[in-house]
């Protein structure tokens, strides 16, 4: 039996055979697309290296424009070029082109002589593939086939391509079709005006992009190019209000208006309205039919009382409606044509007109629309950042006031922030930050107190995550960091000081499991860890406020660094991921693999250590604890309020109703998360064991009140 070797190595040595083979009817079309389209995938060979050269690619297109003019008048011909075009642009022959006629639609290709045959396609034959259509007018002339994925810009160029040879077609028949039945001149005449009409169009267009800073800009563009598009005396552009069914008009040639029609609208500006219900641009805006009227007085629809008013007499009306998806925003209307009556021509060519004419309205209305929007946004933005900035009356205050002691009893996570003053929390988290930073970081004192001052000042008056609850994680860290100076860097420690003061910035009281169920705009905004995204987020804001920035002394690459631990620090607070860091951390301490050395256990290290930090008011004295607990519930109880309000039924543990039940709960949040968290802390970091310690008592303790709660309910039942 020969070998999968002996077979490679055979047909190595003999080329042509597997060439011949393939290329003959044994092998069909489709398998020989598939193996190709194989072949490009394994390889990871981008088609546009591929592309092997051809006159499409080459800067000399002399030969391709020879082809061109030679059979411009072979519509099959110049599809087959426009699909070659587009290979060799994308770097693909992997395509075919159908052409589409009365009979029906053929797959089109190059015989053995090079001649094009055309071969109808099976109604039964489904496409497995990308498609870029042609069209004339309204009517697809062919379609081009791609048998592989193309990028967006890929079908960009594709498009692109498709929509121009189509324009181009579109123009050519035209011309035909007038040399036909007209005269030379008249030929010349009506190219003249499709070359003037696709000037503009190419004007608009730009417009929409890059010109467009008002809609009266835009008005004064399409009246000007309208009335000369089909010699017109006169043109007016009305804008539809929907609203108030009428048609109105900011700038209008008041020779066709009466004073009586002008009003000053609420922005201070002229303009002239009148009802739908009257005259020929107020029926063709509410039926959006367009009109071509040869005699306006043998109109019943024609208002005369304009003429009577002004003394003009009108003629000839061409009104068109604008539209955008089908809806009418605007009506624009040709009066008395120089000479003669508005024809099929004029109606043709302004219908085009009209769709790029409505693009380039919509676009200038949404750019009305954000201005005013960016405008607004401003506004609110300076009234924020008045309120959520401190002032120079509490930066003052507070200098006036320096701690030049040591603080002993700061330097402990017994520590009791409850009892100090609103003046003493921001004076001490700046001794914090001095104490813990002053011999390496540079800092201005202005900015570090503007930035403490600000931060408590985003916290918001909920019950319990608010600036007293940032300030005792804070003091939590700073202790663990000043027991441990040998273990962080610099900026390490930074990162985590930052983090843990403003960890809950702008915190609203309710969980994420609320922000999802109650589909918030900030739920919308972040898909996990909604409000320690939030935070983090704010943290930045208040770090970019001028006068704020107590990084800014960092290196670019520092600074870069210590801002993604900030975001990892924050975001870790988030107790769904906590099981997961713990699980980890876990594995590698049993293992007997944990170095602070590795980068990855020290990520999981601060992770750990943050969730112990916003824990710690379970490791503090008795006293504390219970009081802390208290106003947690507290606000634990108004989420279960809230929720029960919007129809849902809350967790027990929100439950006001379910007040007794408290010990037990809190049992469960020690056992199950606190007590975890600080084993895993007191191995990595044995000093502050005393965490640990001192969670385990107050545990007892809850398990001590919830055993008296249950025998008080079994006495009572």
């Amino acid at each position: 039996m020969t070998s999968e070797n002996e077979v490679i190595q055979y047909l190595k040595d003999n080329p042509t055979l597997l060439e011949d083979y393939i290329v003959s009817t044994n092998v069909s079309h489709e398998t020989f697309e598939r193996w190709s389209v194989r072949r490009a995938i394994k390889f990871k060979k981008s088609r546009k290296d591929q592309i092997s050269g051809g006159a499409w690619t080459d800067l000399d297109h002399a030969m391709k424009r020879r082809v061109i003019l030679e059979t411009s008048d072979n519509r099959t011909r110049i599809l087959f070029e426009i699909t070659q075009c587009c290979g060799q642009l994308i770097g693909t022959d992997s395509m075919e082109l159908i052409v589409q006629n009365d009979e029906g639609a053929f797959i089109c290709r190059k015989d053995e002589n090079g001649e094009l045959k055309l071969k109808k396609v099976k109604s039964s034959k489904k496409p497995n593939y990308v498609q870029a259509i042609v069209n004339a007018g309204n009517q697809t002339i062919g379609e081009i086939h791609f048998h592989i994925n193309l990028t967006p810009s890929e079908k960009s160029i594709v498009n692109a391509i498709c929509t121009w040879s189509a324009s181009c077609n579109y123009f050519s028949e035209l011309y035909t079709h007038a040399s036909e039945e007209n005269n030379e001149d008249s030929v010349h005449e009506n190219i003249a005006k499709q070359r003037k009409l696709s000037n503009f169009l190419l004007d608009v267009a730009k417009s929409i992009f890059h010109d467009i800073v008002s809609m009266d800009a835009v008005i004064v563009k399409v009246m000007n190019f309208a009335q000369k598009l089909v010699d017109a005396d006169r043109a007016s552009l009305f804008l539809v209000d929907a609203k108030n069914h009428q048609i109105y008009a900011r700038i209008f040639d008041v020779g066709t208006g009466d004073d009586e029609h002008v009003k000053i609208n609420k922005e201070g500006q002229k303009e002239i309205r009148f009802d739908m219900s009257k005259g020929i641009a107020g029926y063709v805006a509410s039926t959006g039919d367009g009109l071509n009227i040869e005699n306006a007085y043998d109109d019943p629809r024609f208002n005369a009382e304009v003429d009577s008013k002004t003394g003009y007499t009108t003629k000839t009306i061409l009104c068109m409606p604008i539209k955008i998806r089908n809806v009418v925003i605007g009506v624009v209307q040709m009066v008395n044509k120089h000479n003669g009556v508005f024809n099929r021509q004029d109606e043709d060519a302004f219908e085009v007109f009209a769709v790029y004419c409505g693009l380039a309205l919509h676009h200038a209305k949404l750019y009305d629309k954000i201005r005013r929007s960016e405008q607004k946004y401003r506004v609110a933005l300076e009234v924020l950042a008045y309120h959520s900035v401190c002032n120079s009356d509490e930066v003052n205050k507070l200098k006036k006031i320096e701690i030049t002691d040591r603080i002993v009893e700061l330097e402990t996570i017994d520590f009791n922030g409850m009892r100090l003053s609103e003046l003493e929390k921001p004076l001490y988290a700046v001794y914090m930050f001095k104490t813990l930073f002053g011999g390496f970081l540079q800092y201005e004192t202005d900015d570090l107190i503007r930035f403490v001052l600000t931060v408590r000042k985003n916290y918001r008056r909920v019950a319990y995550h608010n600036w007293a609850h940032g300030w005792s994680v804070a003091h939590a860290m700073f202790a663990t960091l000043l027991s441990h100076k040998e273990v962080f860097s610099n900026l390490e420690a930074l990162a985590l000081y930052v983090s843990c003061l403003c960890h809950d910035l702008d915190h609203r009281g309710k969980n994420n499991a609320y922000m999802k169920t109650m589909s918030t705009p900030l739920a919308a905004i972040y898909s996990t860890s909604v409000m320690e995204r939030h935070h983090f987020n704010q943290t930045v804001t208040i770090l970019q406020q001028d006068g704020h920035n107590i990084l800014k002394s960092l290196t670019s690459a520092e600074y870069k660094q210590t801002l993604s631990l900030i975001k990892h620090c924050i975001l870790a607070t988030d107790l769904a991921l906590f099981f997961s860091n713990k699980a980890k951390l876990n594995v590698i301490l049993e293992g007997g693999n944990f170095e602070l050395t590795n980068p990855e256990h020290r990520l999981l290290t601060q992770a750990v250590l943050m969730t112990g930090c916003d824990l710690v008011a379970s490791a503090k004295p008795w006293n504390i604890q219970t009081e802390t607990v208290k106003v947690i519930f507290e606000e634990f109880y108004d989420q279960g309020d809230a929720e029960r309000l919007s129809g849902a039924e809350p967790i027990a543990m929100m439950d006001r109703t379910k007040a007794h039940q408290l010990p037990a709960m809190q049992v469960g949040f020690m056992r199950g998360i606190c007590m975890p968290c600080y084993e895993l802390i007191a191995k990595i970091f044995p000093k502050v064991d005393k965490m640990r310690s001192r969670c385990e008592y107050n545990a007892t303790k809850w398990e001590e009140l919830a055993e008296e709660q249950k025998q008080k309910e079994a006495d009572n039942s």
